[in-house]
């Protein structure tokens, strides 16, 4: 099922959809997967998070997208060296009467999300007069995984305090795996974006996204 309630989520986590559930306008499904690459930019391995959440036509797909990845590799003491970070394989999902299509949006590397905790949601952003918009929320991974100053925005122009607050208290929580270079945990930077829009459906306890 796509993340649903009072909140709609677009988090860069994908669940298994029915067809009753699919939403009419496009969406977008992104796939985690821990990937190493060694000192000569190629895939040596890689391991996708949450398979069983993905049918196995696409999970072959995305499997083969990530082998065929190559990257500039990072210099350690002016060598080149072999990085382990997150990639985020991110597609575009267009559902119609006969079907959906798919395609790529972007991949990216990123530290990747270990543990995904939601604070509980506002009242007063689940009313039919609230605020509803995208937050685009970023911040800087320390070698510990941890998310430090982390930085909202709106894709409307405003961002209510308690919208804001709802960002930033949730995504200080994550635990996230630093990437690393040649062992060594390095700095590294995570995006995401949440949609919000009030839902009279609204359930009780948002903190566990298993519920939605």
């Amino acid at each position: 099922m796509i993340l649903r309630a009072f909140l709609a989520l677009v988090l860069f986590t994908a669940l298994s959809t029915s067809a009753a559930d699919k939403p009419a306008a496009p969406y977008t499904i992104a796939v985690w997967s821990d990937v190493s690459f060694n000192s000569e930019g190629g895939v040596s391995e890689s391991r996708i998070l949450k398979e069983a959440d993905y049918p196995v036509k696409f999970l072959d797909a995305v499997k083969a997208k990530i082998a065929a990845m190559r990257i500039t590799p990072p210099e350690q003491d002016g060598n080149p060296g072999e990085l382990r970070s997150g990639v985020r394989v991110s597609y575009l999902i267009t559902p119609s009467a006969s079907g959906a299509s798919v395609s790529l949006q972007e991949t990216l590397l990123a530290p990747l999300p270990l543990r995904e905790v939601y604070v509980a949601f506002p009242k007063s952003l689940n009313r039919e007069d609230s605020w509803k918009g995208r937050i685009d929320i970023r911040c800087a991974i320390d070698s510990d995984g941890q998310c430090q100053n982390p930085v909202m925005t709106s894709d409307n122009g405003s961002l209510p305090e308690d919208a804001r607050r709802f960002a930033k208290d949730s995504i200080s929580k994550w635990k996230f795996a630093p990437q690393t270079v040649n062992g060594q945990a390095i700095p590294g930077e995570f995006r995401m974006s949440m949609e919000i829009a009030p839902d009279p459906r609204a359930i009780e306890d948002f903190r566990d996204p298993r519920k939605l």
